[in-house]
């Protein structure tokens, strides 16, 4: 226990330059930080409305509704509502997850990287180089993408209990992968897509080189219960792409922003989007570049000294270490377009410098792997400095600004870049608030009007049959009952809203939004995975204190 407190005080630390302006007053633009807040709010209130789990805001694309949970990684917005609810405000919450990322993250990749090299330095130098990776500056004060952000803590977290888990099989490990994986698939959808084969390559390869088949089996029920707790999201975001704008049309053209390897190597720091004379860097840093140039030197060498056989199983996962590596600095340049074009998933991603996130995490992993070698140790440590001196520069925004949450809980925008998440019935999108939540087409009255992000309802008094609007955008999932009667909800207008024909007279009209057979199935794998993963803990917890008891009984007979 001493030990990891004296660890988390060193990560907190290494991580204090980079996150000190943080703790400015107000908050900073970046590109996808403010509307961290904005989602944040939106999360708030729909969680205030009893929609569980969040889908559809009712509140933001001008109050026409957006199914943005629904296909948005939803688990910074949980945990910040959570920090919301013990009264911290909107603002100040999304930049403690901002910062808290960056110790955790660091907290997480020594106890990885210790574990795998068994060498306490290699802890230090690993943790050193990850949190001072230019991209990691890059995703806090120019992208803001608090998605990333908090993946980057997750990854070695991931290593780290498969580590364990391999090495002493237990219930506590198998825990620890299935609630992070489902963590990770929930906190960002493209990190999970790129990270995953790399996990799952390192499984496959710590089980060969160590020997230990045996703990495929719990390594597997681990990652079943990981991926049956986060089905609720993943399962519908999968599923009903195909309804949304972004099945149709890539929000992004991946050709402009493929990467040269002279960007990799210094590119220029800005602040603007790729495309902009000040487009934010892409480059990997040289004491990065060195790592990866002297450990392929070190595996070269090792090579020819044993004549192209390793022995040494910590050799020979470095070795697989380097080439997905070199694998992912491939994948960032123009030749590997036929990749991103032909792989499944892969093929859904329009950026391929989110590459960066996954190499930072890899390269400073393999740091490690030079302190267990002699000579290569002092370079380890020497580059380590010099990525604190040539990074820490750049930790710092553009420019500070003080709006204030209720700012952000007013904004109207949809979140998405390009509105991608629209349904694509809606051809005609909003540009500013209805006027009324209802809308006659004819002679009649609306009266008794109440609504939220899941639930409508309203009275009209009509002269004559009339054709009635709600300035909602209908999603699957909304249902109509007129005067307690199910009605069918007609959406086939150029804005895709909810329309009825209403008889003569006094007709009352609810509305509500709940799951779909497909999400309510989604759910109950959720539900059941947690009940399983609940029972496994305490009968495993009662396992081990039936043994125990019976080991002291022995020893008393003795």
């Amino acid at each position: 226990m001493k030990k990891a407190v004296l660890i988390f005080l060193f990560s907190i630390f290494l991580s204090i330059p980079v996150v000190l302006p943080f703790f400015h007053e107000g908050y900073f633009p970046t590109h996808d930080g403010e509307w961290a807040v904005v989602r944040l709010g939106d999360m708030f209130r729909t969680l205030r409305d009893f929609q569980i789990p969040p889908r559809y805001s009712g509140n933001l694309n001008f109050s026409y509704g957006y199914p943005l949970f629904n296909f948005t990684y939803p688990f910074p917005y949980y945990l910040g509502t959570l920090m919301h609810f013990l009264g911290i405000g909107f603002v100040d919450t999304i930049k403690i997850l901002f910062a808290g990322s960056v110790p955790l993250s660091a907290f997480f990749i020594f106890l990885a990287s210790r574990n795998i090299w068994k060498n306490t330095w290699a802890g230090i130098i690993s943790a050193t180089l990850y949190v001072y990776f230019p991209y990691r500056m890059v995703d806090l004060y120019v992208r803001g993408s608090i998605g990333e952000s908090l993946s980057f803590a997750l990854f070695p977290l991931l290593f780290y209990f498969t580590i364990k888990l391999i090495d002493k099989p237990s219930y506590f490990w198998i825990l620890g992968i299935s609630i992070s994986l489902a963590t990770l698939i929930t906190t960002h959808n493209i990190m999970t897509v790129l990270f995953l084969p790399v996990w799952i390559l390192f499984i496959v390869s710590k089980v060969i080189l160590d020997k230990k088949k045996d703990s495929v089996k719990t390594i597997i029920i681990g990652i079943f219960l990981g991926l049956g707790l986060s089905a609720f999201f993943w399962v519908p975001a999968i599923f009903e792409k195909h309804l949304i704008l972004l099945s149709k049309t890539p929000i992004a053209d991946r050709n402009l922003y493929f990467v040269s390897l002279d960007q990799l190597i210094l590119s220029r720091w800005g602040y603007g989007v790729p495309t902009d004379p000040n487009g934010f860097s892409y480059q990997l840093g040289l004491p990065y570049l060195i790592v990866i140039s002297l450990t392929a030197l070190v595996l070269f060498f090792i090579l020819f000294r044993q004549k192209g056989k390793l022995k040494d199983s910590l050799t020979k996962f470095s070795l697989v270490l380097i080439s997905i590596i070199l694998f992912f600095i491939f994948l960032m340049t123009k030749p590997s377009s036929f990749l991103w074009e032909s792989l499944p998933l892969l093929s859904e991603i329009n950026y391929p410098w989110t590459v960066l996130g996954i190499l930072g995490f890899l390269t400073s992993l393999s740091a490690g792997f030079l302190c267990k070698q002699k000579i290569t140790k002092y370079i380890a440590v020497v580059l380590g400095l010099v990525a604190v001196v040539l990074v820490l520069p750049y930790a710092k925004p553009q420019y500070y600004v003080d709006r204030g949450d209720d700012f952000y809980l007013t904004n109207d925008a949809t979140t998405t870049s390009s509105n991608e998440l629209m349904p694509l019935w809606v051809k005609k999108m909003p540009i500013e608030r209805p006027a009324e939540k209802v809308k006659v087409f004819g002679q009649g009255k609306v009266e008794n009007i109440s609504y939220n992000s899941k639930q409508i309802s309203f009275s009209v008094d009509l002269l004559s049959q009339s054709r009635i609007r709600v300035n909602t955008i209908y999603y699957p999932g909304w249902t109509a009952k007129v005067n307690n009667q199910n009605a069918e909800i007609n959406y086939a207008n150029e804005r895709g809203l909810m329309e009825f024909e209403l008889s003569k007279g006094e007709n009352k009209v609810e509305l509500k939004f709940s799951e779909t057979p497909l999400r309510f199935s989604a759910g109950l794998i959720s539900l059941a995975s947690f009940v399983v993963l609940l029972l496994y803990a305490i009968t495993a917890q009662l396992r081990k204190k039936f043994i125990k008891a019976r080991t002291v009984v022995s020893k008393s007979d003795l």
